[in-house]
């Protein structure tokens, strides 16, 4: 009975030996390592489009007209002097697309860096107050799946003189 076991054992051994499983082991991962070096580096990351690009967008000119003023109201520590100003975009021509003409219905924050509400040097330089109407261009994605509305304001970028 234990020879048999034996014979068992040992064809087992020559189907499966370490020599065999360690060089096919070998070539297994030479195999792969091309795939690996095919894979995209940092700079080529910088090439590609951000998520949801590429997108387009149609331009509409007009003014962005403040409507309201009033301090902006989070966590006491993070607020610094900011201030939550809210606009509505009145078009030069007409707006086409549900969602440019969404756009002209409601009121949006004015964010000068695109993530924080204006501080007091912002609204004193540029004269931010209620009524106060300001050159921009409110942009409706038009393919993609980017921001679907964005609004360009040219006189409000940094180091810029105040619009008049």
């Amino acid at each position: 009975m234990s020879q048999g076991h034996e014979e068992k054992r040992a064809s087992v051994g020559r189907r499966f030996s370490l020599k065999k499983t360690g060089v096919f082991t070998i070539i297994l991962i030479v195999a792969m390592l091309p795939g690996i070096g095919c894979s995209v580096t940092g700079s080529e990351i910088a090439r590609r489009p951000l998520v949801g690009g590429p997108c387009e967008y149609k331009s509409y000119p007009g003014q962005a007209e403040i409507v309201s003023v009033a301090p902006w109201a989070p966590p006491a520590a993070e607020a610094g002097g900011r201030f939550d100003v809210k606009f509505r975009f009145i078009p030069d021509g007409p707006v086409e697309g549900p969602l440019g003409k969404a756009a002209l219905q409601r009121t949006f924050s004015l964010l000068p860096d695109r993530e924080m509400p204006p501080d007091r040097a912002f609204m004193e330089k540029f004269d931010i107050r209620p009524g106060k109407r300001i050159g921009c261009t409110l942009k409706v994605i038009t393919r993609g799946t980017c921001t679907p509305i964005l609004f360009d304001f040219p006189s409000l970028a940094p180091g810029d003189t105040a619009p008049r």
